[in-house]
């Protein structure tokens, strides 16, 4: 984590002097980013003879984890108004909350941008970043040509947070490193500075950069900063008084994976161990007793040097292709046949790979998918007490993404706050990040189902476990509804125009049609028909 003086953030010294550590935080990152790739050179992908074996461990606690924190998309929601809670807050605070109207456009608001910046897959990419390089950010601009709000990722791998010295800390600007190249080849860092005044753009010299940080350095430049400004690339503040930006780094500057390298690494000693002792095996030495080979194994060539004798070669495939071979020997001697191998064995050899799996998971908080607990879990329950584990690891942290989330919304809302005209106030929106588990639908639904009379129709539907937007699907209830109000309004008005005749409904292709029908004839007499039912013969 860097901090440093606001005052001064902006000044090429600044800068210069915040390189040196901002590229030391990259670096590590990009060391922890290849540990999880484990992508294989193109020498390696060519070899045939493969000495090291890798177990992508590293990639499956990732994403594994990665999936289950962010593989459903936040939802948000904005609190009802409430009149008693407006005249309370209003009363200490001397501001109103949101009206209802306000709560209508904030909805609609998040909705579209959400929908916009495809928020699901963007949230999955932060965790992701957040888990592998211990940081993830957000950047925010306003689309010159849509006008849309678009939220950008920035890559941990080229990004990092300066933060003031208060408490608690402020985030005052985003530094990237970005390397271009130049015309003449050689590559040249530009530093972005994001901060509430803007962005700034400072670059270095590939002449600078080779002495920076030598005593040759200091006596040629005279303590000249590395980066100098380029004042023309300078953008004016577009976001009033907030930095358009948000930040996640981890506090305990660790990778979810880096505790267990040295465990993994053990993992895949054991494998290339059994790899290579099967092998061996495989091709292993035939030793003979008895017998005495009748060529030699080393002769002359012409030139004075020992060499393999071919004819020994070809003894050797005899001996080996033989079905059967008879060697020399009598009674007081022994003569034996048999292939010189290692045993194995292979339940303690299974036994210590499971033993160090299971630790691997166990420190890294993630459950290993091929136990046996895991795969007879039979419901939802049992799965969601396999994911106990990672459920705690993941509680540590989730506080930070909710705060940055609704950082997010604060400054987005400011935003139209002030070009609008609005009022928005940010705190009314509750974020509810979603767990990535099986779900069986059936309980989840009747579960839902049961709390009818206690929620409202948007919430139950908001708690079925299927993909719905709970407005819409109102909508279409009420269109529906009137819809068939309407039907049976016309088809009581046709029935008391013709009181002779009988309607029932028939289904008519997809459509419910009104089919007249006779009414059956009557053979009642004079007298027993009711003086209600009786007509005037005028």
């Amino acid at each position: 984590m860097l901090r440093y003086s606001k005052t001064k953030l902006e000044s090429e010294e600044a800068i210069t002097r915040l390189f040196a550590k901002a590229q030391a935080e990259l670096d590590v990152r990009k060391q922890l980013y290849e540990q999880f790739r484990r992508k294989l050179t193109d020498e390696e992908l060519a070899s045939l003879t493969d000495e090291d074996i890798k177990v992508p461990l590293e990639r499956y606690i990732s994403v594994m984890s990665a999936g289950y924190f962010g593989g459903k998309a936040p939802k948000y929601k904005v609190k009802a108004f409430n009149k008693d809670r407006n005249a309370i807050i209003q009363g200490l605070f001397d501001k109103p909350t949101n009206t209802e109207q306000d709560i209508k456009e904030i909805e609609e608001l998040i909705s579209h941008i959400v929908d916009y910046n495809d928020d699901g897959a963007l949230f999955l990419e932060l965790v992701l970043d957040f888990l592998v390089k211990r940081a993830c950010y957000e950047i925010y601009y306003k689309d010159k040509e849509t006008g849309e709000i678009t939220i950008a990722r920035s890559d941990a791998l080229e990004t990092v947070a300066i933060w003031d010295y208060s408490l608690p800390k402020n985030l005052i600007g985003i530094y990237r490193i970005i390397q271009t190249t130049m015309a003449d080849g050689q590559y040249q860092n530009m530093v972005e500075l994001t901060t509430a005044k803007g962005k700034r753009y400072y670059m270095d010299t590939p002449e600078k950069r080779v002495l920076f940080g030598t005593p040759e350095y200091e006596v040629k430049f005279r303590d000249e900063p590395l980066f100098k400004e380029d004042k023309k690339m300078k953008q004016p503040r577009k976001w009033d008084n907030d930095i358009p930006a948000t930040a996640i780094e981890q506090e305990d500057g660790l990778a979810i994976f880096e505790p267990v390298i040295s465990l993994i690494k053990a993992y895949q000693q054991v494998i290339q161990n059994s790899r290579n002792t099967f092998k061996y095996n495989d091709e292993a030495i035939l030793a003979v007793i008895g017998y005495q080979p009748e060529n030699e194994m080393l002769i002359l060539d012409d030139n004075g040097n020992k060499v393999i004798n071919p004819a020994r070669v070809k003894e050797d495939e005899y001996v080996l292709n033989s079905r059967v071979r008879y060697l020399d020997g009598d009674q007081g001697t022994n003569s034996d046949i048999k292939w010189v191998t290692k045993d194995v064995n292979d339940n303690a050899l299974q036994n210590h790979k499971k033993t160090l799996m299971d630790i691997i998971c166990l420190c890294s908080f993630c459950p290993n998918m091929t136990d046996l607990g895991f795969t007879s879990a039979d419901n939802n329950s049992a799965l969601e007490k396999k994911f106990f584990s990672l459920q705690q690891y993941i509680a540590t942290f989730e506080g930070e993404f909710k705060k940055a989330l609704l950082r997010r919304w604060e400054i987005i809302l400011n935003k139209f706050n002030k070009e609008k005209g609005k009022t928005y106030d940010f705190r009314d929106i509750q974020i509810e990040l979603q767990r990535n588990v099986p779900t069986d639908t059936a309980s989840a639904t009747d579960t839902a189902l049961k709390l009818r009379t206690l929620l409202s129709d948007e919430s139950i539907i908001n708690l079925l476990p299927y993909s719905l937007d709970a407005q819409s699907e109102l909508d279409k209830i009420n269109e529906q509804n009137a819809n068939n109000m309407k039907n049976n309004l016309e088809a009581m008005k046709k029935l008391g125009n013709n009181p002779n005749k009988e309607y029932e409904v028939k289904e008519a292709g997809d459509n419910n049609a009104n089919v007249e029908v006779s009414r059956p004839e009557d053979n009642r007499t004079k007298e027993e028909v009711r003086p209600d039912e009786q007509t005037n013969p005028a």
